[in-house]
């Protein structure tokens, strides 16, 4: 299988996205914030290239997530949970959006909002300066 997205592809799932990262909702800017198309279902895990196990990941969700597909839910019951999926999914059933911090509202949200760290403080910083110009 070729590790190749076209561009078509490519320009697809950023239209989907509304030119946002479908994780933390960050905007792609080019080039400041330059977007991956990333697997939902990691190649090595049995994923394709098909449109729907992609989505469109900023840098830093795109190298937190890895090809991880979930983690422990240690605020929660601990046990194994999967990560959000957005194409399964709905953001704002997992996530609320608030004064620059992303806010898990289950235990998908829990265990992607920890390993995709989008409370950093540099993350917050990041989000609440794109707000401030308007850009977020």
């Amino acid at each position: 299988m070729s590790r190749y997205i076209s561009e078509s592809l490519r320009q697809f799932v950023i239209e989907r996205a509304n030119n946002r990262c479908e994780y933390c909702l960050i905007p792609h800017i080019k080039p400041m914030f330059r977007h991956h198309v990333e697997h939902i279902l990691a190649i090595k895990h049995g994923g394709d290239h098909e449109v729907e196990n992609l989505a469109l990941s900023c840098p830093a969700c795109n190298e937190f997530k890895g090809s991880d597909l979930g983690s422990l839910d240690w605020d929660g019951d601990e046990k194994f949970t999967f990560f959000y999926n957005p194409r399964m999914q709905i953001w704002t059933e997992h996530f609320r959006f608030e004064n620059g911090r992303i806010e898990p509202l289950t235990a998908e949200g829990r265990v992607t909002a920890r390993l995709l760290r989008f409370n950093d403080e540099s993350r917050i910083e990041e989000r609440l300066l794109l707000i401030e110009s308007g850009l977020f």
